[in-house]
């Protein structure tokens, strides 16, 4: 126990009993008397009193925590992953409302949390990704079980009440070494002091687990804090509902966050996140598996989102994504967009859709050797951080082998991914055209017809299937689905480059080639591919396929 305090201390700073000392901590009366017990909190014992009779003072204990922060490492009761990190889950904030309409606030405050703690030390602290921490919702696991299942030290857990424009957040972090709740706090603000909750949290956390916050986190934190009052409640419930849509990740949800996204930048212009959120799902919707809008009408706006969302705010990792989507897809501008990813990857090194684009940019190059070193390091990532994306990784892998011409390992590759989700239509899709390219047309046929996709809902599926039928001579049944394309494109867009691979399939090159020519003018998706995709070799020796592929930029 310290010395008693000199008698010059001001008397308005006093704190005389545990109660009172716990609270100003904001902590429970067992967690800081283990810290005055083993880590030095500067509590006092009355002299003459009883032993439970303490006192502190409000700038002793305000010095201790600043010094217990920069001391951190040497006083981390959690022993960090084999990447050297910390590792947190923030699960998805429970929604105490009684409509479950609301789930999409309580979930975007989730994904929000993640974000702003995953920006505050990447070398030293893993944070699950959302697309894991989801997978928790409304969960009653142990935390023995989350721990073994996840990897993680600390847990954060939340309850969201929403009434109006009020809002009551409670929030704690849990040790789960020892299952000790190491902080807890409840706040009730108004929905325009959000940020400012969040950036209290996030530093909170980082004082209990002892992250060193750099001074550009810190000033970041700062004028999140600084902008309470300032947030506009109706754009900022629009962009989380647009998060909530976007997750959703099919063309029908992420239709509905472009129209959540532009509501929210209409009622509030300088909301960066907004118009990066918006950039991705104009990008997705104009490329593979959806190929829903022409990118000559998605891309342009992607850009136009992904340029504000940086000049408001060049330091979102998102936005830098967007932006080397629609470089890669739609410009075909190689440097520009290896850039972009570089620069995403830089600001948010855990973050696995970049790492996961950036190989298909590699691959598409015929950088293998490069494209295998990001997706061992992607696979690495989503180990540590985001386990329910890891098939995502098998698919870029297996692409990577059937570029190769490696056919049996992508086989392989996909039948191993497979286990894990049977329904992930790209493993069919190459496992299908893996099969193609080793002579074993009715395997292929099979993968394609009846598994992971119905007919029509992703035409890139419909066109390898043609492809398939023509190479067996069903000619027939490939004829079948360029009529169905024909007629589904009055209605929905179907890229040209699939009309192409489907008149290859049925050997008439002269078609194919206009075709793909007609893919160059709408600036396709497929295009991307043209240069090491092995169903296109028939028509690889000639010379207008030659010249296409030095006007994409590809030789």
């Amino acid at each position: 126990m310290t010395a008693n305090p000199r008698p010059s201390r001001n008397a308005a700073d006093r704190l005389d009993s545990w109660k009172e000392i716990a609270s100003y901590l904001r902590r429970d009366v067992r967690t800081v008397q283990r810290w005055e017990k083993k880590e030095g909190l500067p509590v006092y014992r009355h002299q003459h009193d009883k032993l439970g009779s303490v006192y502190a003072y409000k700038p002793e204990l305000d010095a201790w925590f600043n010094t217990r922060q920069l001391e951190g490492p040497d006083l981390e009761p959690a022993q960090p992953a084999k990447d050297g990190k910390i590792k947190l889950a923030v699960l998805p904030f429970s929604n105490l409302n009684a409509d479950p309409e609301q789930d999409y606030f309580s979930d975007g405050l989730t994904e929000e949390m993640i974000t702003q703690l995953t920006r505050l030390q990447p070398g030293r602290l893993g944070v699950i990704a959302v697309s894991t921490a989801m997978h928790y919702k409304a969960s009653h696991k142990p935390l023995g079980q989350i721990k073994s299942e996840l990897g993680v030290d600390y847990i954060l857990q939340g309850r969201v009440r929403r009434a109006a424009d009020r809002v009551r957040i409670t929030a704690q972090l849990v040790e789960l070494k020892a299952q000790t709740q190491l902080w807890a706090e409840t706040y009730e603000r108004d929905l325009r002091d959000i940020l400012a909750v969040q950036a209290d949290i996030a530093q909170a956390i980082a004082r209990e687990i002892h992250i060193l916050v750099s001074r550009p986190e810190q000033a970041r934190l700062s004028d999140l804090g600084a902008s309470s009052g300032k947030l506009k409640p109706g754009a900022y419930e629009n962009y989380l509902k647009a998060r909530y849509h976007l997750h959703g990740m099919t063309a029908a949800t992420v239709k509905k966050s472009i129209e959540s996204f532009e509501a929210a930048t209409r009622e509030d212009a300088e909301h960066a996140p907004s118009y990066a959120g918006l950039a991705s799902a104009y990008a997705l919707l104009a490329i593979a598996p959806f190929d829903l809008l022409p990118p000559h009408e998605a891309m342009p706006k992607a850009e136009s989102a992904a340029r504000k969302s940086l000049e408001l705010d060049d330091s979102l990792a998102e936005a830098h994504t967007a932006l080397a989507l629609v470089l890669h897809h739609y410009h075909w501008d190689w440097k520009g967009a290896e850039a972009s990813y570089r620069r995403a990857i830089e600001l948010n090194p855990d973050q696995a859709p970049t790492h996961l684009w950036y190989s298909w940019l590699l691959l598409a190059l015929g950088r293998q050797e490069d494209a295998l070193k990001e997706i061992e390091q992607m696979l690495a990532i989503v180990q540590q951080t985001d386990p329910h994306r890891v098939v995502a990784v098998h698919v870029t892998r297996a692409a990577a082998y059937y570029f190769s011409r490696d056919y049996e390992r992508a086989a392989q590759e996909c039948k191993k991914a497979l286990e894990l989700n049977p329904n992930y239509f790209m493993l069919h899709y190459i496992l299908a055209q893996a099969y193609a390219r080793r002579g074993m047309t009715a395997e292929a046929i099979a993968e394609l017809r009846s598994k992971g996709a119905a007919a029509g809902e992703v035409p890139l599926m419909d066109a390898a299937l043609g492809l398939a039928y023509g190479s067996v001579g069903k000619k027939g049944q490939t004829e079948k689905i360029v009529e169905a394309f024909k007629a589904g494109a009055k209605k929905r867009y179907v890229p040209a480059t699939y009309f192409g691979m489907l008149y290859a399939g049925l050997g008439d090159r002269d078609q194919a080639l206009t075709w793909l020519e007609k893919a160059y003018e709408e600036r396709a998706d497929g295009l991307t591919w043209i240069n090491v995709d092995p169903m296109l070799d028939p028509l690889r020796n000639q010379p207008r396929f030659q010249e296409l592929v030095k006007r994409i930029g590809l030789l």
